[in-house]
């Protein structure tokens, strides 16, 4: 049997193995490779496959020793072929498509499912939800082929070949999906939780094998991405447009945006700040009092869902639009489905009994069965009816039994009560962000939540966080797909969205993933080459690229304030990458820092040529090594000069044991990697006492400035202009200075002088600043 494939033809055994692929007149299977379509599993092993015949439109399989049948339909269409499985009795567990082999790649889309040669391309679309990328863990011991390293190593996960739609093998590439029987009542293992968590059988379509679906296409490598789109809008999957064009070729799906909190009281503002930055989106970290019914919260929203659109309504009338963070699924300890009566779909462990009849004081309950108590958790909560126990400590038994001990009582504000010998006992589900997590009918509820929310106030944006918890349900990758796509169709307008993890069905309906965060490191230790990987995973993905997280800070005991170097550095690494960003900074440390419109006008110039690609291919091989430090100048709103720059490790001159009022300095070697120019730098000085009159000096010349520098303070000099400065960088003072001193090219000798005093000597630290010719970049 022969299938088209779009570009390439499928041989189909009568056993129902792939036994050849060709492209064009090549061969793209890779000899001595077992491949097939689709294999049925029951008890976790597969069922023969006696014989597939052709009948029009339909392939059936007549499979085992019973002679269940199971029908195919296949589906040519412009460019790629749909398969859909419209028979598939309730005996089956589970259904894999593939594995399917080729011999191609050089390019391998370990989530989109599409594999890449020189000139052609390989795809598998799974069309509904339920047809899930990979292969399902009961079925490891049957996966043909196995890449024991990750498909992907990002900054939020890794990828494996088990989780993955395509990986890589020494012929060439798999490809595989599957479908489960979820008719049945199940129990799962979820991470550390080892056969556990109970999968209540579903009644509804997305329960059955029966209706999985999916494409196979091949095309040419370039036209691989517009063949999905065509798929998308052939066979009815999320094809989000914004102003007429597909997201996945928009350039405004990587534009960049601004984090930071805002409310009725300062929206105004917040909005200002995000103009400045050349922003058209403002999105929330952290709007919520609860999780669950997603509260807003009273100190910014004190009308609830009602100020939240006065909000929208103000920054939509500014040509901002807002956005929210929230965390996919999990609900708060306050969370009215807790307290003060708990919800029974709050998510558990499989169930076990009181072995006998407990008092509303006491603290020590004996259970018949570990049932999940042995596992360590955050909140160790457990509920017998509607009473919530939080316990101390789990001693196990030799009879199997379990006491728990040390109970508080009526955790959480419920109520103690008492409770007859025999009633079921759950251990809830938790996280360590100390929350809990729903079932997936209660998961269902959260996600009308948010799209009731969002529908009601025009919010633009939402990032699915903490996507991952949805697993605890029961029902893994598909709970996973069902909360987002819940929402998605939820919504009545576009609402631009990433999540923390990419998957297979939800690349068509996520706008951008936005990995890489800024916590606890300086700007350019957080997470580098994490971000760097990123970017080769969104690549070979045919996904819009995006760099993370990056932020905006003020003086702290741990870090200085952000300074605009710093902040081009980002910029610079967008610009190379062709990558957004978002820029996080609240309220109060826009308002405290001294640079904060320096900084943002930066953000705008090098966003607004990034947008309108301006920067060639060879310079933004440059601007993507993240050793480079770039600094850019505006001429007038069409022409600016970017400058290269090196920026020199601090030098330290330390004046603590030296006698004050006793001229103290240091001798430097200072590397210069351009031309010869006039020296430029940041001075920080620290400590209880101050320096006056600091002066640098070279064979060359000496420049002297007439100022005093006090501890926690900066003394900046661009080369023109000298200021002393708070360690906000706001300005103190402008400092005079004469003479000059030329830099060398190359390593030179540089020298410091200053006198000094108060309580004691301070310390002086110097990053010195030189720059190359710059490059020219013209908007069009």
């Amino acid at each position: 049997m022969f299938i088209q494939l779009g570009k390439a033809t499928m041989e189909l055994s009568e056993k129902g193995l792939i036994t050849g692929i060709t492209y064009g007149q090549k061969s793209v299977f890779p000899e001595g490779c077992r491949s097939w379509l689709i294999r049925l599993f029951k008890n976790r092993e597969p069922v023969e496959i006696k014989e597939v015949i052709q009948e029009g439109e339909l392939l059936i399989y007549r499979l085992g020793d019973l002679g269940h049948t199971v029908s195919v339909r296949v589906g040519e269409k412009e460019g790629y072929t749909v398969f859909e499985v419209t028979e598939c009795p309730g005996y089956f567990d589970f259904l894999t498509v593939g594995p399917i082999v080729t011999t191609l790649k050089d390019v391998v889309g370990d989530v989109i499912g599409v594999v890449q040669g020189k000139d052609a391309a390989f795809g598998i679309q799974a069309l509904n939800m339920k047809t899930l990328p990979g292969i399902p863990d009961e079925l490891a011991d049957y996966a043909i082929y196995v890449n024991p390293d990750a498909t992907s190593s990002v900054t939020v996960c890794n990828f494996d070949c088990s989780l993955a739609t395509a990986f890589e093998m020494p012929f060439g590439s798999v490809l595989h999906l599957f479908c489960e029987n979820r008719r049945r009542d199940r129990i799962k293992t979820v991470l550390y939780a080892k056969d556990s968590i109970p999968a209540p059988a579903m009644n509804r379509e997305d329960g059955d094998i029966q209706g999985a679906k999916f494409a196979l296409f091949a095309c040419g490598a370039a036209a691989a991405l517009e063949m999905i789109g065509r798929i998308e809008i052939g066979e009815g999957l999320p094809h989000p447009v914004l102003e007429g064009e597909w997201l996945k070729t928009s350039r405004k799906a990587t534009s960049s945006y601004m984090i930071g909190a805002f409310g009725v009281q300062n929206i105004g503002k917040m909005t200002e700040y995000a103009l400045k930055g050349g922003f058209t989106y403002l999105y929330h970290p952290e709007p919520f009092d609860t999780w669950g019914h997603f509260g807003l919260r009273k100190d910014l929203f004190p009308d609830g869902d009602a100020s939240l659109k006065q909000c929208a309504d103000y920054a939509k009338s500014h040509g901002v639009g807002l956005g929210l963070h929230t965390l996919t699924g999990f609900i708060k300890t306050n969370d009215a489905y807790v307290t003060p009566v708990p919800d029974k779909r709050l998510k558990t462990m499989v169930p076990a009994k009181l072995i006998a009849d407990v008092s509303d004081m006491q603290t020590e309950i004996a259970v018949d069965r570990p049932a999940g108590f042995e596992y360590a958790s955050t909140l160790h909560c457990f509920r017998i009816e509607e009473e919530l126990l939080q316990y101390a400590k789990c001693e196990g038994t030799d009879t199997g039994k379990v006491v728990l001990k040390g109970c508080t009582r009526g955790a959480f504000g419920t109520s103690a009560s008492t409770h007859k010998a025999g009633c079921d006992v759950y251990k809830l589900v938790d996280h360590p962000y100390r929350t809990f997590f729903p079932d997936l009918a209660l998961q269902d509820e959260l996600a009308d939540r948010i799209g009731e929310l969002f529908n009601a106030t025009g919010v633009k944006q939402i990032s699915f966080d903490g996507q991952e918890g949805c697993e605890w349900t029961g029902e893994g990758r598909y709970a996973e797909i069902r909360f987002a796509m819940r929402c998605y169709e939820k919504f009545d307008h576009l609402v631009l969205n990433d999540a923390s993890r990419l998957h297979h069905f939800l690349w068509h309906m996520n706008t951008r993933m936005n990995w890489g965060e800024p916590w606890g490191e300086e700007m350019r230790a957080g997470q580098v080459e994490g971000r760097m990987r990123n970017q080769e995973f969104f690549k070979k993905n045919l996904f819009p690229a995006m760099l993370g997280w990056f932020l905006i800070r003020k003086a702290n005991r741990r870090f200085e304030a952000s300074t605009l170097t710093d902040i081009e550095w980002a910029l610079s690494e967008a610009a190379g990458f062709d990558a957004g960003f978002s820029l996080s900074a609240s309220e109060d440390t826009l308002d405290k820092l001294g640079n904060t419109d320096e900084i943002l006008k930066a953000v705008k110039n090098w966003e607004i040529l990034r947008y309108e690609n301006r920067f060639g291919e060879e310079l933004k091989k440059l601007l993507r090594k993240p050793e480079t430090e770039w600094h850019l100048e505006t001429v007038d709103d069409r022409n600016y000069r970017l400058y290269p720059l090196a920026v020199s490790k601090p030098f330290i001159c330390d004046l603590l044991e030296m006698q004050p009022g006793q001229p103290g300095g240091s001798d430097w070697s200072v590397d210069n990697p351009f031309e010869e120019q006039g020296l430029a730098f940041r001075m920080r000085v620290e400590g209880y006492g101050y320096i006056e009159n600091p002066c640098f000096y070279t064979g060359k010349g000496m420049i002297r400035f007439d100022t005093v520098v006090k501890g926690g303070q900066y003394l900046l000099f661009n080369g023109t202009d000298a200021y002393v400065t708070d360690r906000n960088y706001n300005r103190l003072s402008k400092a005079e200075y004469t003479g000059k001193c030329p830099v060398e090219r190359g390593s030179a000798p540089l020298s410091f002088g200053c006198s000094f005093g108060g309580e004691e000597g301070p310390e002086v630290r110097v990053r010195f600043i030189t720059g190359a010719a710059p490059y020219i970049i013209r908007r069009k």
